[in-house]
């Protein structure tokens, strides 16, 4: 199983370290080392706004639940 293969299971803390280490071989590496940065960078790109993606919309619908908690609760203190 190469590393293409387990992009869909990284986070996107390790994509993102992954994206900076390909950037960095791509120019500095070993023969080797520029080839596979090279095949990774366009996978990247697109896990990595999948991820950020996911957690938008996490991050959105948890306020959402929490502003129907509070306006829920106020309308429960307003009615005591």
């Amino acid at each position: 199983m190469g590393i293409a293969d387990r992009i869909p299971d990284m986070s996107e803390k390790e994509l993102e370290s992954l994206r900076a280490n390909a950037e960095r071989l791509k120019d500095s590496g070993s023969a080797i080392q520029r080839q596979q940065a090279q095949e990774l960078l366009p996978l990247l790109g697109p896990a990595l706004e999948e991820k950020r993606a996911e957690r938008v919309a996490v991050q959105t619908e948890t306020r959402r639940v929490n502003t129907e908690k509070r306006a829920t609760a106020r309308k429960k203190a307003k009615a005591e």
